[in-house]
């Protein structure tokens, strides 16, 4: 899936903060952007009829490679089918996209040829005719590319890592790391749609950077470390749920839903009450991308 570098913790031993980069963010425990049935996708706008062309005999040692589960048209079709265009077929480049991306590409065993890559790029633009087509092929094969430039980056990283009890004095040398790799990015996909395919990568990168200082920051009281961490988490939030001005308006939401949890009313009055609050706050499309808070539960 997606390459979305992420900075993640691990505790050894001694309990001391370590950190990796990890180019396969897309197996973040975090949730994605879940697909409205009224909204365009390549899904819907996927030509299969088209896409079922005689130019594929033009390449029959591709046909011959693509005939494993890796490029038939239904594992492109498949990886890509949930990422979403806007009103005037344009894609929308967002995590989704990123993780569609790693689903088309990223596998250690991948290692495409000129040719192989062409057919690639020709399936996309005969099962999604038009602009969209054209954007989608350029930035697989532009993301194949910056793939196979990580594995370098990832390569001189490790080679240059500190040990691990020097680990906690590195915090700035792995923000420097990182910035090294969006300026990868950038150099192969241009800055406009690496920040949006990374944005939440990035956001997920930065709030635990963060929070690595705050742990590290001496000078702070434990109340004050508190405070900063609860604005740290805040800001990732609305950096990554996808509802709009979503922590006024969850902080609203869970006060009146204390106050019927709160009530002299039976359990299920209180599920009935809180389902309706639920609409009440949030329309059905931003209730599919926060599914996975339950917020109609007690």
């Amino acid at each position: 899936m997606i390459t979305s570098v992420c900075v993640v913790y691990f505790n050894d031993a001694d309990k001391d903060a370590r950190l990796l980069l990890d180019t396969h963010s897309n197996r973040e425990n975090i949730p994605v952007t879940v697909i409205n049935n009224n909204e365009k996708t390549i899904a819907t706008a996927w030509q299969w009829k088209e896409s079922n062309s005689s130019d594929l005999d033009d390449h029959p040692n591709v046909r011959e490679k693509n005939s494993s589960s890796a490029f038939s048209e239904e594992a492109v079709y498949n990886a890509l089918h949930r990422v979403r265009l806007d009103s005037q077929d344009n894609v929308i480049l967002d995590h989704e996209a990123l993780i569609a991306l790693n689903a088309t590409l990223d596998d250690n065993r991948l290692q495409l040829n000129d040719l192989a890559l062409d057919n690639l790029q020709m399936i996309i633009r005969q099962g999604l005719p038009g602009s969209a087509g054209d954007e989608v092929a350029k930035i697989v094969a532009n993301y194949y590319q910056y793939l196979g430039a990580t594995k370098e980056f990832n390569a001189i990283y490790e080679t240059d890592s500190p040990p691990p009890q020097s680990i906690e004095n590195t915090t700035e040398e792995h923000e420097a790391n990182y910035r090294e790799l969006v300026s990868l990015r950038e150099l192969y996909l241009g800055s406009s749609v690496a920040s949006k395919l990374f944005s939440t990568s990035d956001a997920n990168a930065n709030y635990m950077f963060d929070m690595l200082k705050i742990d590290n920051a001496t000078a702070l009281s434990d109340k004050e470390k508190q405070k900063k961490r609860a604005e740290i988490i805040a800001r990732h939030a609305e950096q990554t749920i996808n509802v709009n001005n979503w922590n006024q308006r969850s902080t609203a939401f869970s006060a009146a839903k204390q106050n019927i949890l709160t009530a002299s009313i039976s359990d299920q009055e209180k599920q009935t009450q809180l389902t309706e609050l639920m609409h009440q706050h949030f329309n059905n499309e931003e209730l599919a991308n926060v599914r996975h808070l339950q917020l109609d539960q007690p």
